[in-house]
């Protein structure tokens, strides 16, 4: 046989071999694809014999993310400046990180605005607003809650990103406080995301929802996994969901693990502004119109 027909069946052998390994992977594709569909039937069987609502549209299924880490922000000078010239504003860096605003004029929130108008109110006064999200309105403090954006999604219940607007008697807005986020990076290792139904259905077996409930909102976003001694946080991709359009919970979609909410959290972050506020040298009537606003807001 001359080399070049054995050449030629090496190659024709190399060719058939590719295409049979091809084969196997759409085929295991194929499967998983459909176990996935089988086990999101069976997700939502259970959920309709426990009269559960879920949104007729969830989120789409995600592909493999890694963590990320970042941490507090410290101001240039030159963002200082940039940061203190907003107008009607008188405003205050602590210790390059933490950003203290008075309103000389307060801004009114229109009657029946939504959380979109709200948004575009207070994020279109800040530094870096278009960089937070709404995540609600505080109707017994009368604070509005902003979550900082890593890479389009909330970081929830951050103190290091998060802004509080604080409103008066009129619901209009007075003053308000501001921590940031730097930038991020991301880890090497990657993972599959579990998916909405399955987070849903971890709230089920952790006795956190229950027959009859409502999930009114799913989304994806990230919470801290992991403080450093650096400083840096590691966060984690996370399921927010809101139940009954009244409380939140919180399901890591790395590890499938209900992720508790701190029902403090507003008072850690007021209590920490007001520590940073007493913390400003001099402008004692700035200081004063800061604490007395904060502290009636402390339940």
């Amino acid at each position: 046989m001359q080399w070049g027909q054995i050449k030629t069946l090496f190659i024709l052998s190399f060719l058939l071999l590719d295409i049979y390994l091809l084969v196997l992977v759409i085929q295991k594709q194929e499967d998983l694809s459909l176990l996935e569909s089988i086990a999101n039937e069976q997700e939502q069987d259970f959920l309709k014999q426990e009269e559960i609502i879920i949104p007729e549209k969830l989120p789409e299924s995600l592909p493999e993310e890694p963590l990320i880490t970042t941490q507090q922000k410290i101001f240039s000078e030159e963002e200082i400046e940039d940061i203190k010239e907003r107008d009607n504003q008188e405003i205050e860096v602590v210790n390059r990180n933490f950003i203290i605003a008075l309103l000389e004029e307060a801004v009114a929130i229109p009657e029946n605005a939504t959380s979109e108008a709200i948004a575009q109110l207070v994020t279109s006064a800040v530094y870096l607003g278009n960089e937070y999200s709404f995540d609600h309105w505080d109707q017994d403090r009368n604070i509005i809650v902003f979550f900082q954006k890593k890479n389009e999604r909330p970081v929830y219940y951050n103190q290091n990103g998060v802004i509080i607007a604080y409103l008066n008697a009129n619901n209009e807005i007075v003053a308000y406080t501001q921590s940031y986020l730097g930038e991020v990076e991301a880890s090497n290792e990657e993972k599959t995301l579990i998916k909405p139904l399955s987070a849903i259905r971890i709230l089920y077996d952790s006795n956190l929802l229950f027959a009859k409930d409502e999930v009114t909102e799913v989304e994806i976003g990230y919470h801290t996994f992991l403080p450093l001694d650096s400083g840096r946080q590691v966060l984690v991709p996370t399921w927010k969901i809101r139940i009954n359009d009244s409380h939140n919970r919180l399901v890591n979609a790395y590890e499938q693990k209900v992720i508790p909410v701190n029902d403090d959290f507003v008072n850690i972050v007021l209590y920490s502004s007001i520590d940073n506020v007493r913390a400003i040298k001099g402008k004692e009537e700035f200081k004063k119109k800061m604490l007395d606003t904060i502290t009636s807001k402390l339940q």
